[in-house]
């Protein structure tokens, strides 16, 4: 039997060889019974080859007799090919080889199999059955690919001989020797079943990279979360190579992208060059608790240039078998000297107490022997498959030990950690018992601080929140004394310098009228001032006198007449008592009662009423009552009426003038006379007063005697008399006073009444309403008037068609920075602070109205404001391009005219007229009647029509009346218009 197989394997070895021979000539490949198990390689049989490209070349039919035979498929055209190129190779040509089965019982399925750089097309008997790529005439026109784990199946059923057409084309491919391809026929389902194997192996591969990247997820979180723990991220760059460098040998193989292949080739050279130094960097920080500076840097320049080198030259160092024996021996001799140097510390760092460390070292080890015998095979000890395995789980080994030994620590911590707290809280247990009595006590005395200490904080919170309270009101007080000051000043100081330079005797008694009226009411104030700083001090006393209150305040509640007269109120007085003898301190009570009367007549509106009623209550107490139906206070501010400097309304547009200090002072010095104040208001119905003061029983043959009324609070007997023209002069400019001080605003009218058309406005409101009415050259306005402030009165002209043309002068008190720029903004064109001086005032307004002139000159002169008006604001701009689209637009209408152009605009006759005449010096009907006579010049110049034709398109409806309108207004008639 043994010599039967023995005999039988020598047959098979002879057949075989003689095939060989036969075949070789013949060009047929024969599979047998070895092909079921074995792949035949078809790159090393005899191939027919053809350069170019015809598709005929694919038919059994046509003749290969004179094609090229070639013996190797896998050429390429440097000293590391297996072949040379075929003759006349150009890039693209036909391999043809014929194949037959040996007997007719093997398989019918067959599988081919085709490694290549380039792009290919499969026929089998003429029949295209697989496409590898785009084959292409050019290397623009291929698209290269390879299918390392592609089965291409053959059906060869009978014994005949089947032919395998190949279309190949690679112009440039990635590796100079291999510009051909490798092809191997086997049994399908085997190679099928191999090829499904392999590309398990392979995924393997990438198994191993998605481990490696969750190993550096977690301990990039860990060193995210805790950065001290350096290691963390040396540990982290050494997997991160690891994992790349797999990545990159699993895509060597499975890649379909020849360039790709040689990317990844390059990227898995680097790798192997440099994983060994990340790794000990990892160690190195592992013994040290720190990277050793001196050796990383030798190590770096014994590591980094190499690797360098074998990218840059990639492909000698993967065929040179010089370079490859030198990287072998770097290598060997770069893990040998740092692996060495590393043990040494690691093993003293073992010594020293860190055992744990024995993991690193383990892992290290195997990780090296991985990498040198089975990553390399330098022995051939393993097939592929197995070095990929080991390659791919033998480089997670190291990381994995690195991690279980970063768990034992942590875990060793963790335990450390536990027993620490338990002794922690043995001593806690202990101490426990000690501190809570001290708890206990401390408690009771923090519960008692505690309540202390809210209660000091509400207080101070309070006293907080009324010191910024009272800061506020005071910043108001000061601004509206600013005012009551300054607006007084004005009326001394201008009229004082009147004095010096007129001599007339009736203007020299208003004046003198103006200076003491003024003097009186700023002494009025300082006496004000000064009783409330002696009162907050304690320096004021009490005089007290016997008087008969009756007669005394029935005197001087008359003394207010003239006031209550001049603002349309009826001032009563009313007592049951015919005589009230008291012991009274009058110089304070005749403040107390003009402080509550002259605020009563302030805050009442016309037409109402102030009543003053005294009564006594009872043996011990008398009271006093003001009872006014003005404007009232609302509920909410009753209770700061009587704080010093509060003011209900502390607007700029406020309808009443006021220090803030009349109430305060009239509370203080009730309350000195040992009294008490109170009020009842109600918003737009009215207030009263009540002071109740101590009854003092007084001897009247020792009291003082009131024979005659006290001088008047108001008289308007000596005001000048001014006259106002019914009609506006055209001959002088215009100007209003928006004031509410009466004197004052007398005085700038006295002022201006020579040289200018003077008319008035006690208020904003007021004021916007004449000047929209009667459009005056320049406005002069205060600040802080009622109703409407200087701020709101400037935006509503400015803002407005009708006036924003008008110059405006602002008068205040307020001169600090940001009010000036506020009213700058607002649109004033000048903002003079009081108190000012009359010439100054004067200057201004004449510098005003002359460069107005001037700008209305310059658009008046020659129709310039028909061609340009880019110097006038946006809004005059924009006015006066609405006149001229309008009067464009109705040219030709007969019935425009300067009031229909009006009402177009929204404007009436008058305001039309002195709005156009201030800003082009021209009346509406000049205006209508210089557009008409330019468009008709212009019509007449283009011959647009006869005159009588253009005559009636700009609106003339006789002829004649052009012509003698044409001929004054040009010099010369409509018929010379294009006459040289």
């Amino acid at each position: 039997m043994v010599k039967f197989r023995t005999c039988k394997s020598i047959f098979i070895v002879l057949f075989f060889l003689v095939q060989v021979f036969v075949f070789a000539q013949s060009q047929t490949v024969i599979l047998t019974d070895q092909q079921i198990e074995k792949p035949v390689w078809l790159q090393n049989f005899h191939w027919r080859f053809h350069p170019g490209d015809k598709i005929e070349f694919a038919s059994p039919k046509f003749s290969d007799e004179s094609w090229q035979i070639i013996s190797n498929t896998n050429f390429g055209k440097d000293k590391y090919s297996k072949a040379p190129m075929p003759k006349g190779w150009t890039g693209i040509g036909w391999f043809r080889i014929k194949v037959k089965k040996s007997e007719a019982n093997l398989t019918d399925t067959w599988a081919m199999s085709i490694n290549h750089d380039g792009a290919s097309e499969v026929y089998l008997d003429g029949k295209k059955i697989v496409t590898i790529g785009k084959v292409g005439d050019s290397k623009e026109n291929m698209v290269a690919s390879r299918q390392p784990y592609l089965s291409i199946p053959l059906a060869i059923t009978d014994t005949l001989s089947h032919l395998i057409a190949i279309r190949y084309s690679n112009y440039d491919a990635p590796y100079p020797n291999f510009y051909g391809f490798q092809a191997s026929l086997q049994d399908f389902q085997t190679m099928n079943a191999k090829q499904k194997a392999d590309k398990f192996v392979m995924d393997q591969l990438l198994m191993s990279v998605a481990a490696a990247c969750i190993l550096i997820l977690l301990h990039l979180l860990i060193y995210i979360f805790y950065p001290k723990l350096k290691i963390n991220l040396y540990y982290i760059l050494f997997v991160a190579c690891v994992a790349i460098g797999l990545y990159a040998r699993y895509q060597t193989f499975v890649t379909t992208s020849p360039t790709g292949q040689v990317f990844y080739m390059k990227v898995f050279m680097g790798f192997v060059t440099l994983h060994f130094t990340f790794g000990f960097l990892l160690l190195y920080y592992a013994a040290f608790g720190k990277i050793p500076l001196k050796r990383t840097v030798i190590m770096l320049l014994a590591s980094v240039p190499v690797a360098i080198y074998l990218l840059l030259n990639w492909y000698e160092s993967w065929y040179d078998f010089k370079i490859m024996w030198f990287q072998k021996w770097h290598q060997n001799i770069f893990v040998l000297i740092f692996f060495a140097d590393a043990i040494i510390f690691l093993l003293k760092a073992i010594k020293n107490g860190n055992k744990k460390l024995w993991l690193l070292l383990v892992g290290m080890f195997i990780f090296i022997i991985m990498g040198t015998i089975a990553g390399s095979n330098q022995f051939g000890w393993f097939t592929v498959q197995q070095v990929m395995i080991l390659f791919g789980w033998g480089n997670l080994l190291m990381p994995i030990l690195f991690s279980i030994y970063m768990a034992i620590d942590i875990a060793n911590t963790n335990r450390n950690l536990a027993f620490q707290l338990v002794e922690n809280k043995k001593l806690s247990e202990e101490n426990l018992e000690k501190e809570l009595e001290k708890i206990r006590l401390i408690s009771e005395q923090a519960d008692h601080l505690e309540k202390t200490v809210l209660e000091r904080t509400a207080q101070v919170r309070d006293q907080a929140e009324k010191l910024k309270v009272m800061d506020a009101a005071k910043s108001r007080f000061f601004i509206n004394l600013t005012h009551e000051f300054k607006t007084p000043l004005t009326l001394i100081i201008n009229p004082a310098k009147e004095l010096l330079q007129n001599p007339d005797k009736a203007t020299a008694k208003q004046y003198a009228q103006y200076i003491l009226k003024n003097s009186e009411r700023l002494l009025q104030l300082i006496n004000q001032l000064l009783d409330l700083s002696r009162l907050e001090s304690g320096q004021m006393k009490v005089d007290y006198q016997n008087i008969d209150i009756v007669k005394w305040l029935e005197l001087h509640v008359k003394q207010f007449g003239s006031l209550a007269e001049h603002h349309h109120l009826e001032l009563k007085f009313e007592t049951r008592q015919q005589e009230l003898w008291v012991q009274t301190d009058l110089d304070k009570f005749e403040k107390i009662v003009q402080n509550l009367v002259s605020n009563a007549i302030k805050f009442s509106e016309k037409n109402g009423s102030v009543d003053v009623i005294l009564q006594k209550l009872n043996e011990n107490y008398f009271e006093i009552k003001v009872i006014d139906k003005g404007i009232g206070i609302k509920k909410e501010k009753l209770p700061y009426i009587f704080d010093r400097f509060y003011q209900v309304d502390a607007s700029d547009s406020r309808d009443r003038e006021g220090a803030g200090v009349g109430l305060a002072l009239v509370k203080e010095l009730v309350e000195l006379l040992n009294g008490s104040i109170e009020v009842n208001s109600e918003e737009n119905i009215g207030s009263a007063f009540t002071v109740s003061l101590p009854y003092l029983s007084a001897d009247k043959n020792k009291g003082v005697t009131v024979t005659s009324p006290l001088t008047e609070i108001y008289n308007n007997d000596n005001n000048l008399e001014l006259f106002e023209d019914e009609l506006l002069n055209e001959n002088k400019e215009t100007v209003l006073i928006a004031e509410d001080n009466e004197q004052l605003r007398e005085f700038i009218e006295i002022t201006l009444k020579n040289n200018y058309q003077v008319l008035s406005a006690s208020n904003g409101a007021e004021g916007i309403q004449i000047a929209q009415d009667m459009v005056p050259d320049l406005v002069i306005t205060d600040l802080m008037m009622p109703r409407k402030n200087g701020y709101e009165l400037c935006d509503t002209l400015k803002n407005d068609e009708r006036t924003s043309h008008i110059p405006i002068v602002m008068l205040t008190a307020k001169t600090d920075q940001d009010s000036k720029i506020y009213g700058i903004r607002s649109g004033a064109d000048a903002y003079l602070a009081k108190p000012f001086d009359k010439t100054e005032l004067i200057a201004i307004i004449e510098n005003l109205i002359t460069t107005r002139q001037k700008l209305r000159l310059k658009f008046s002169q020659n129709n310039g404001w028909l061609n340009e008006i880019s110097e006038l604001p946006s809004i005059e701009q924009s006015f006066l391009s609405k006149i001229k689209d309008i009067i464009h637009d109705r040219i030709d209408d007969v019935q425009l005219s300067a009031e229909s152009l009006g009402s177009e605009v929204g404007l009436s006759r008058t305001q039309l007229h002195r709005k156009l005449k201030a800003l082009i010096n021209q009346s509406p009907g000049e205006l209508l009647r210089t557009i008409r006579m330019q468009k008709a010049h212009e019509l007449l110049e283009k011959k647009t029509g006869s005159i009588a034709e253009v005559g009636f398109m700009v609106g003339y409806g006789n002829p004649a009346n052009f012509s003698t309108s044409f001929a004054k207004y040009f010099g010369y008639p409509p018929s010379a218009v294009n006459k040289d």
